[in-house]
């Protein structure tokens, strides 16, 4: 089993000082970057995936004890949810489902374990949903989280993820903005939280303050750092 270790970044509620909420994200033992390729061999086979949710249920355990007073999401691939481990690692972690998000990634399933019709697995969602977790759909307009697909689940999520960093190679500012603005439209309408990833800088900070959300996500606000394992710290 390839060792890993979580970093968290604070979301920022430019609102309310008092929601301490964080994404924890993966990364590998030496704390540079996502173990894109270990991770991609991990989550394809059902043996080795059932070995890291033992480690991912330790993690988020102890995480969520550590910091009682916290918020944290952690992040699901679609591959994931087709296997009963995964909800039989969500179950045990039930009690502390106050405390935690879970975020969906666009990264799409290689192989589907259940049969389903729909270009997503709604009944996976259904199934944490009637576990009483959050979810938030993250990245979306990207990947399987399609614009399409964020409206097939509407019903189950709570929260929608849009990051600006891989949108502004092929937008400008402006361009960027009203297809923010669209995004924003969809999430009002059916009354999801939302959370804009990627703000760098005050004036585009401001920007989405005034007119989008309180929910802001990027190096502006935190820096992702080691949380676990490690000494306990001051978040």
């Amino acid at each position: 089993m390839v060792e890993f270790r979580f970093f968290c970044q604070k979301i920022k509620n430019t609102k309310n000082s008092n929601d301490k909420s964080y994404e924890l994200l993966l990364r590998s033992a030496d704390g540079a970057s996502f173990p894109a390729e270990e991770f991609s061999k991990i989550v394809v086979n059902k043996e080795k995936h059932k070995e890291y949710l033992i480690w991912l249920e330790k993690a988020i355990k102890s995480v969520v004890e550590r910091y009682p007073n916290k918020i944290f999401s952690f992040n699901l691939d679609h591959q994931e949810l087709e296997y009963d481990d995964t909800f039989n690692m969500l179950k045990k972690l039930s009690k502390f489902k106050n405390r935690i998000i879970i975020e969906v990634t666009e990264v799409p399933p290689i192989v589907r374990n259940t049969p389903y019709f729909s270009h997503v697995n709604l009944y996976a969602f259904q199934k944490i949903k009637n576990m009483g977790y959050r979810i938030a759909l993250d990245d979306v307009a990207e990947g399987i989280n399609s614009i399409g697909n964020l409206f097939l689940l509407l019903d189950f999520i709570d929260r929608v993820k849009f990051s600006t960093l891989s949108f502004r190679c092929s937008m400008n500012e402006d361009q960027l903005k009203k297809f923010i603005i669209y995004i924003s439209n969809i999430a009002k309408f059916a009354k999801k939280d939302l959370v804009i990833e990627g703000i760098e800088d005050d004036l585009f900070s401001q920007w989405v303050s005034e007119n989008i959300t309180h929910l802001h996500q990027g190096y502006i606000y935190s820096k992702p750092h080691n949380i676990w394992p490690a000494e306990l710290k001051k978040l």
